[in-house]
Protein backbone atom coordinates (compact mmCIF):
# COMPACT_ATOMS: atom_id res chain seq x y z
CA UNK A 1 0.00 0.00 0.00
CA UNK A 2 1.13 3.36 -0.58
CA UNK A 3 0.60 6.51 1.59
CA UNK A 4 0.84 10.14 0.83
CA UNK A 5 3.25 12.34 2.72
CA UNK A 6 0.55 14.31 4.36
CA UNK A 7 -0.98 10.98 5.86
CA UNK A 8 2.57 9.92 6.89
CA UNK A 9 3.35 13.46 8.99
CA UNK A 10 0.11 13.65 10.24
CA UNK A 11 0.86 10.12 11.68
CA UNK A 12 4.34 10.51 12.67
CA UNK A 13 4.22 13.86 13.87
CA UNK A 14 6.74 15.15 11.64
CA UNK A 15 7.24 17.85 9.37
CA UNK A 16 7.57 17.32 5.36
CA UNK A 17 11.07 18.94 5.80
CA UNK A 18 11.92 16.36 8.07
CA UNK A 19 10.68 13.59 6.40
CA UNK A 20 12.71 14.77 3.39
CA UNK A 21 15.82 15.00 5.19
CA UNK A 22 15.26 11.13 6.34
CA UNK A 23 14.91 10.41 2.46
CA UNK A 24 18.27 13.07 1.59
CA UNK A 25 20.28 10.49 4.42
CA UNK A 26 18.99 7.74 3.14
CA UNK A 27 17.05 6.15 5.88
CA UNK A 28 14.27 6.31 3.02
CA UNK A 29 13.82 5.74 -0.71
CA UNK A 30 10.21 7.73 -1.71
CA UNK A 31 9.59 7.12 -5.35
CA UNK A 32 7.10 9.98 -7.33
CA UNK A 33 4.45 9.91 -9.27
CA UNK A 34 4.62 10.86 -13.00
CA UNK A 35 2.93 13.95 -11.37
CA UNK A 36 5.70 14.68 -8.91
CA UNK A 37 4.16 13.54 -5.56
CA UNK A 38 5.66 11.64 -3.45
CA UNK A 39 4.41 8.20 -1.95
CA UNK A 40 5.82 5.67 0.70
CA UNK A 41 5.54 2.41 0.45
CA UNK A 42 5.23 -0.18 3.51
CA UNK A 43 9.11 -0.18 4.14
CA UNK A 44 9.22 3.49 4.14
CA UNK A 45 6.67 3.53 6.91
CA UNK A 46 8.27 1.11 9.23
CA UNK A 47 11.93 2.21 8.95
CA UNK A 48 10.02 5.86 10.34
CA UNK A 49 8.49 4.20 12.49
CA UNK A 50 11.69 2.89 14.04
CA UNK A 51 13.05 6.19 13.68
CA UNK A 52 10.55 7.81 16.01
CA UNK A 53 11.64 4.44 18.68
CA UNK A 54 15.45 5.58 18.71
CA UNK A 55 14.19 9.38 18.75
CA UNK A 56 12.66 8.50 21.99
CA UNK A 57 15.42 6.95 23.35
CA UNK A 58 17.27 10.18 22.58
CA UNK A 59 19.96 9.01 19.73
CA UNK A 60 20.44 11.79 17.58
CA UNK A 61 19.47 11.79 13.58
CA UNK A 62 22.50 12.23 12.30
CA UNK A 63 23.54 8.52 14.09
CA UNK A 64 20.25 7.04 13.12
CA UNK A 65 20.81 7.67 9.64
CA UNK A 66 24.23 6.15 9.76
CA UNK A 67 22.36 2.98 11.58
CA UNK A 68 20.09 2.37 8.51
CA UNK A 69 22.61 2.90 5.83
CA UNK A 70 23.93 -0.14 3.58
CA UNK A 71 26.95 -0.27 5.90
CA UNK A 72 25.44 0.30 8.96
CA UNK A 73 25.41 -1.18 12.34
CA UNK A 74 25.11 -4.67 13.33
CA UNK A 75 23.09 -5.55 15.63
CA UNK A 76 24.99 -6.23 18.61
CA UNK A 77 26.00 -2.83 18.18
CA UNK A 78 22.79 -1.40 17.99
CA UNK A 79 22.10 -2.94 21.70
CA UNK A 80 25.50 -1.89 22.60
CA UNK A 81 23.60 1.99 22.05
CA UNK A 82 20.37 0.43 23.85
CA UNK A 83 23.10 -0.14 26.49
CA UNK A 84 24.61 3.29 26.85
CA UNK A 85 20.82 4.79 26.34
CA UNK A 86 19.76 2.64 29.10
CA UNK A 87 22.70 4.15 31.26
CA UNK A 88 22.20 7.98 30.22
CA UNK A 89 18.34 7.17 31.32
CA UNK A 90 19.54 5.68 34.75
CA UNK A 91 21.48 8.48 35.44
CA UNK A 92 18.66 11.07 34.56
CA UNK A 93 16.37 9.90 36.77
CA UNK A 94 18.71 10.16 39.37
CA UNK A 95 19.15 13.97 38.25
CA UNK A 96 15.26 14.35 38.18
CA UNK A 97 15.05 12.19 41.91
CA UNK A 98 17.36 15.24 42.73
CA UNK A 99 14.84 17.76 41.35
CA UNK A 100 12.02 16.75 43.19
CA UNK A 101 14.22 17.09 46.65
CA UNK A 102 15.43 20.26 45.31
CA UNK A 103 11.93 21.14 44.59
CA UNK A 104 10.17 20.02 47.72
CA UNK A 105 12.34 21.91 49.76
CA UNK A 106 11.88 25.54 47.88
CA UNK A 107 8.58 25.13 48.26
CA UNK A 108 8.51 23.93 51.68
CA UNK A 109 10.82 26.91 52.71
CA UNK A 110 8.63 29.49 50.51
CA UNK A 111 5.24 28.81 52.14
CA UNK A 112 7.08 28.69 55.69
CA UNK A 113 8.91 31.72 55.00
CA UNK A 114 5.85 33.41 53.83
CA UNK A 115 3.74 32.95 56.49
CA UNK A 116 6.18 33.69 58.81
CA UNK A 117 8.47 36.87 57.62
CA UNK A 118 10.98 38.53 60.26
CA UNK A 119 10.46 35.70 62.81
CA UNK A 120 13.21 34.60 64.32
CA UNK A 121 13.24 30.92 65.71
CA UNK A 122 15.92 28.51 66.28
CA UNK A 123 16.23 25.23 64.68
CA UNK A 124 19.69 23.19 63.54
CA UNK A 125 20.71 23.77 60.21
CA UNK A 126 22.43 20.81 58.02
CA UNK A 127 25.92 21.01 57.24
CA UNK A 128 26.63 23.76 54.08
CA UNK A 129 29.22 24.51 51.14
CA UNK A 130 29.58 27.89 50.49
CA UNK A 131 31.30 29.58 47.37
CA UNK A 132 32.42 33.14 46.81
CA UNK A 133 35.10 34.28 45.06
CA UNK A 134 38.50 36.05 46.00
CA UNK A 135 37.81 39.21 44.92
CA UNK A 136 34.35 39.14 47.30
CA UNK A 137 32.49 40.03 43.81
CA UNK A 138 29.31 38.17 42.58
CA UNK A 139 31.29 37.22 39.18
CA UNK A 140 35.20 36.04 39.95
CA UNK A 141 37.38 37.90 38.44
CA UNK A 142 40.00 35.08 38.24
CA UNK A 143 39.36 32.84 35.05
CA UNK A 144 40.00 29.39 37.04
CA UNK A 145 37.42 30.25 39.54
CA UNK A 146 35.19 31.72 37.39
CA UNK A 147 34.93 27.78 35.78
CA UNK A 148 34.11 26.42 39.65
CA UNK A 149 31.39 29.01 39.05
CA UNK A 150 30.07 27.64 36.12
CA UNK A 151 30.08 24.55 37.42
CA UNK A 152 27.67 25.36 40.54
CA UNK A 153 25.62 27.31 38.70
CA UNK A 154 25.03 24.38 36.47
CA UNK A 155 23.56 22.77 39.46
CA UNK A 156 20.79 25.20 40.63
CA UNK A 157 18.24 25.00 42.20
CA UNK A 158 20.36 22.73 44.72
CA UNK A 159 22.80 25.58 44.67
CA UNK A 160 21.01 29.22 45.64
CA UNK A 161 22.32 31.85 45.47
CA UNK A 162 23.23 33.78 48.88
CA UNK A 163 24.93 36.12 51.22
CA UNK A 164 27.19 35.45 53.63
CA UNK A 165 29.07 37.17 56.17
CA UNK A 166 32.15 35.10 58.17
CA UNK A 167 32.79 35.75 62.03
CA UNK A 168 36.02 37.54 60.76
CA UNK A 169 34.53 39.67 57.90
CA UNK A 170 33.95 43.16 58.31
CA UNK A 171 30.48 43.21 56.06
CA UNK A 172 28.88 40.39 54.15
CA UNK A 173 29.65 39.71 50.57
CA UNK A 174 27.77 37.38 47.70
CA UNK A 175 27.92 33.67 47.54
CA UNK A 176 26.40 30.47 46.65
CA UNK A 177 25.36 27.86 48.60
CA UNK A 178 24.62 24.32 48.52
CA UNK A 179 24.25 21.33 51.30
CA UNK A 180 26.97 19.28 51.83
CA UNK A 181 24.90 16.17 51.27
CA UNK A 182 23.83 17.68 47.47
CA UNK A 183 27.15 18.63 46.83
CA UNK A 184 28.42 15.34 47.19
CA UNK A 185 25.79 13.78 45.16
CA UNK A 186 26.48 16.44 42.44
CA UNK A 187 30.33 15.97 42.47
CA UNK A 188 30.70 19.78 43.35
CA UNK A 189 34.29 19.76 44.83
CA UNK A 190 35.10 20.37 48.46
CA UNK A 191 38.67 21.30 48.42
CA UNK A 192 38.63 24.37 46.42
CA UNK A 193 40.16 27.60 47.84
CA UNK A 194 37.09 29.37 46.86
CA UNK A 195 34.86 26.82 49.10
CA UNK A 196 34.08 27.17 52.71
CA UNK A 197 32.23 24.44 54.98
CA UNK A 198 29.82 25.03 56.80
CA UNK A 199 29.46 22.42 60.16
CA UNK A 200 25.27 22.60 61.05
CA UNK A 201 24.22 22.99 64.26
CA UNK A 202 21.94 25.07 66.29
CA UNK A 203 21.13 28.42 65.24
CA UNK A 204 18.82 31.61 64.88
CA UNK A 205 16.63 31.87 61.97
CA UNK A 206 14.41 33.78 59.95
CA UNK A 207 12.84 34.44 56.41
CA UNK A 208 13.41 38.13 55.74
CA UNK A 209 12.58 40.48 53.18
CA UNK A 210 14.36 43.02 51.38
CA UNK A 211 14.55 45.42 48.40
CA UNK A 212 17.49 46.58 45.99
CA UNK A 213 18.72 47.81 48.87
CA UNK A 214 20.83 44.31 49.25
CA UNK A 215 23.10 45.50 46.94
CA UNK A 216 24.53 48.16 48.21
CA UNK A 217 24.04 46.62 51.80
CA UNK A 218 24.47 43.10 51.61
CA UNK A 219 24.10 42.96 55.74
CA UNK A 220 20.08 44.16 55.48
CA UNK A 221 19.28 40.60 55.39
CA UNK A 222 21.21 39.62 58.67
CA UNK A 223 19.29 42.70 60.76
CA UNK A 224 16.73 40.62 62.23
CA UNK A 225 19.25 37.94 63.37
CA UNK A 226 21.40 40.94 64.49
CA UNK A 227 18.91 42.64 66.45
CA UNK A 228 17.60 39.05 68.77
CA UNK A 229 21.41 37.98 68.78
CA UNK A 230 21.74 41.69 70.74
CA UNK A 231 18.79 41.22 73.15
CA UNK A 232 19.65 37.58 74.06
CA UNK A 233 23.11 38.57 74.47
CA UNK A 234 23.64 35.94 71.87
CA UNK A 235 27.38 35.51 69.82
CA UNK A 236 28.06 34.89 66.22
CA UNK A 237 29.89 32.32 65.87
CA UNK A 238 31.21 31.11 62.61
CA UNK A 239 29.82 32.08 59.25
CA UNK A 240 26.20 33.30 58.69
CA UNK A 241 24.73 33.46 56.12
CA UNK A 242 21.76 33.53 54.34
CA UNK A 243 20.09 31.99 50.81
CA UNK A 244 17.46 33.86 48.36
CA UNK A 245 14.45 31.11 48.13
CA UNK A 246 12.30 33.46 46.00
CA UNK A 247 11.60 37.20 44.87
CA UNK A 248 8.14 38.88 44.94
CA UNK A 249 7.31 41.01 41.98
CA UNK A 250 3.98 42.32 42.78
CA UNK A 251 3.10 46.34 42.75
CA UNK A 252 6.12 46.74 40.46
CA UNK A 253 8.30 46.21 43.47
CA UNK A 254 11.25 43.50 43.86
CA UNK A 255 10.54 41.70 47.33
CA UNK A 256 13.74 39.40 47.85
CA UNK A 257 13.18 36.48 50.52
CA UNK A 258 16.16 35.19 52.16
CA UNK A 259 16.20 32.51 54.49
CA UNK A 260 18.92 33.15 56.89
CA UNK A 261 20.77 31.57 59.36
CA UNK A 262 23.47 32.68 62.64
CA UNK A 263 25.34 30.26 64.55
CA UNK A 264 25.85 31.29 67.96
CA UNK A 265 27.70 31.06 71.10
Amino acid sequence: MRYSIGDVSRVLGMTTSALHFYEKEGIINTPKEESGRRYYEEADVTRLFSTRKYRAMGVPVRDIAKQFSDDGMSGEEVAARMRERRDDALRAIRQYEGLVRDLDDLIETIEDGLEHTNMVDIRRAEDMIMLKSSSGSRIPLNKSEQKVMQQWLEAMPAVSVAICREETMDRAVPALVVSAARARELGLEADDRMIVRIPGGMALHAVVTCGEEQYETPDVIFKPLLAFARDHRFTQRGTMWGRMIVVDCRDGRRRHYYETYMYFK
